[in-house]
């Protein structure tokens, strides 16, 4: 009887302390899950500092980080990069849009197409650091964990490979966008400057503390129907050209932002409308 009050004992001990397995995992989820804010854009176009989250067309799903996943191959810390089917704005699916250079040439606050940013975590995810969306030329120490494609991750550093663009997703008019407003919840491709890869989603289920995910990484999913490469061919397009392919939905993404008037009836997608 008496060792029965110890183990008793014990685990109430245990319990309180939230050494328990399952009480650890739940305060890791709790912190990770912490409610964020989104931004709220009156004129329906996104600006530097801005809070978002991304959504991906294939997956369904938003870009998340897993502060619970490191990535051990990268010189400095880094952590795990999915999309995951939580449409509540939190700590791990809120990311801030960073400017990369001040002096880039565009002029104002706005994103626009084809110029620099990077994307930070919120500091609040993990001890207070900034981690930013990272990618680089694939190798077997920078691949992704399932499909072996071009790894995506968050990274504690900016670099040179903490960059990307917002292209537009039709390839006809991507040339004319260059340089326009990014506006909010509208379907865009993430380029990474980098390696010139498009940033992606595929339904390649991702198994981890929150549940079933999908992976991320950086890949064209450029058409390859040779019918629809010959039509293009005939009217002088150069299919081999990856720029001038179309992409296919795990390329195409949305910035979401809480949007206001004339703008919220405009949004597309998963778009956030504000509330009164």
């Amino acid at each position: 009887m008496e060792l029965e009050e110890i183990k008793l004992k014990d685990y109430l001990m245990q319990k309180e302390s939230g050494n328990l397995m399952v009480n650890a995992k739940q305060m890791k989820l709790e912190r990770s899950l912490r409610p964020a804010g989104v931004a709220t854009t009156p004129d329906g176009k996104l600006r530097f500092g801005d809070s978002i989250m991304l959504y991906n067309y294939q997956s369904e799903c938003f870009l998340a980080a897993n502060p619970h996943e490191a990535i051990t191959t990268k010189p400095d810390e880094a952590m795990a990069c999915t999309t995951g089917p939580n449409v509540n704005p939190c700590l791990r699916n809120v990311f801030i849009i960073e400017r990369a250079d001040p002096a880039d040439g565009f002029e104002g606050e706005t994103l626009h197409y084809g110029q620099d940013f990077r994307l930070a975590s919120l500091p609040s995810l993990k001890d207070e650091t900034v981690y930013y969306m990272h990618s680089e030329i694939f190798s077997p120490l920078a691949e992704s964990k399932f499909s072996r494609k071009q790894e995506v991750c968050w990274y504690s550093k900016p670099n040179g490979r903490t960059l990307w663009q917002v292209v537009f997703p039709d390839p006809k008019e991507r040339f004319e966008a260059n340089g326009l407003e990014v506006p909010a919840n509208a379907a865009i491709v993430v380029m990474h400057v980098h390696t010139r890869r498009p940033l992606a989603s595929d339904r390649i289920v991702y198994q981890n503390i929150f549940g079933t995910e999908f992976e991320v990484h950086a890949h064209n999913y450029s058409s390859l129907n040779k019918t629809q490469n010959l039509v293009s061919e005939k009217k002088g397009e150069i299919t081999a050209d990856y720029d001038l392919r179309r992409l296919a939905s795990a390329n195409i993404w949305e910035l979401v932002a809480r949007t206001t008037g004339e703008a919220a009836a405009e949004g597309a997608g998963p778009g956030l409308a504000e509330t009164q």
